[in-house]
């Protein structure tokens, strides 16, 4: 079945620009059956902005290691982009390959996968309610729990996408967390045609996907079209297996929190939440990212260097900026055979910096 693109992707996105407590659930995930560490399934209680009730509900799966790594104990908050769930970071086909929490805890340290709000089983306001700024706030008092309730000193923002839009705003407007690791973005002067398409594939409400009808989801929020997510995600040595699981598990994204981004990742040098991160900084993308790298006049992304010239001025008080790139793979760096590859480099980074 076609889906058509009724209206033109940039006309709808302008159209759209006019705590503290804890809750254990009961009974672990799924994911304390790997042998890695124990797990439990948590119900974080949040307000949406500063000065509301917390009266929203964040899910989470928080896993301790078995063995910790030397030195302070560390937990990777994880924030998944546009479209996916806690799940990205936790796949459930060959987790010795996809899942970055089972990796992480054979490297010692903790994990905190969530799902965003709106998305998964966290709580899911009028799609209205939801931009970065909002995100950027549930995500502090992700990082202010990790912090006064369970005590951790170092606490590391793990973003893929729009959640490392989301985890650059947290750490440049509260200046609370040890390391940031953005993956599958880069900053708006190197996008070409493919954030364009999509951006197009996105707007497309989600209401009207087989998946979501009778769900009550009100029309502002948004999945992709159906068969759109190989293109728009994957590069070509991805497995065919994990794409079509993709397709079938795919979840959705408030319109405000993709209009949002004109007045948050989009904004230039000097006038970008990045500007005020001071926490050592790398930046991860696949060299075949569709929506960064593929289509002209972006930048060579296999060129490093050219990567950080880029870059680094949007990180000007950061403690430290690395930039790599990973051959063979699109957008979702976690995804791809290569992840192996992806976890090296950032376990390596966050061990060393």
């Amino acid at each position: 079945m076609k889906y058509a693109r009724a209206v033109p992707a940039l006309s709808l996105l302008l159209g759209f620009l006019l705590a503290a407590g804890w809750l254990l659930s009961d009974g672990p995930s799924a994911a304390a059956d790997t042998g890695y560490g124990n797990c439990q399934n948590i119900r974080l209680p949040v307000a949406i902005a500063p000065g509301q009730p917390t009266s929203r509900t964040i899910a989470g799966i928080y896993c301790q290691p078995a063995v910790w790594a030397a030195g302070a104990h560390e937990v990777d908050v994880l924030t998944p982009g546009a479209t996916y769930n806690s799940s990205y970071w936790n796949w459930p086909q060959d987790p010795a390959l996809y899942s970055y929490v089972d990796k992480t805890l054979q490297a010692g340290r903790a994990t905190f996968d969530y799902d965003r709000i709106g998305t998964g089983q966290s709580s899911r306001p009028p799609s209205g309610a939801v931009a970065i700024s909002n995100e950027a706030y549930v995500l502090h008092q992700i990082v202010t729990w990790l912090r006064g309730n369970l005590g951790y000193s170092q606490v590391n923002l793990i973003g893929h996408s729009l959640g490392s839009v989301i985890s650059i705003a947290e750490a440049g407007l509260y200046q609370d967390v040890s390391r940031v690791v953005i993956t599958g973005l880069l900053h708006a002067p190197n996008v070409g045609a493919g954030f364009a398409t999509t951006l197009e594939s996105l707007l497309y409400p989600a209401a009207l996907d087989p998946q979501f009808i009778g769900t009550g989801l009100d029309p502002g929020y948004l999945t992709t079209i159906p068969g759109d997510r190989r293109a728009d995600f994957y590069s070509a040595a991805a497995d065919p297996a994990v794409v079509g699981y993709d397709e079938g598990h795919k979840d959705v994204v408030p319109v405000t929190d993709l209009a949002s981004l004109a007045t948050t990742w989009a904004l230039p040098p000097g006038l970008n939440a990045s500007d005020s991160i001071t926490a050592p900084v790398l930046v991860v993308i696949g060299q075949q990212d569709a929506i960064f790298c593929t289509d002209p006049p972006v930048l060579d992304c296999s060129q490093q260097a050219e990567l950080l010239a880029s870059e680094a001025p949007y990180y000007a008080a950061a403690a430290s900026l690395v930039i790599d790139s990973i051959p063979e793979t699109g957008h979702d760096i976690a995804l791809h055979p290569s992840a192996d590859q992806s976890f090296a480099l950032i376990n390596q980074w966050i061990m060393t910096h």
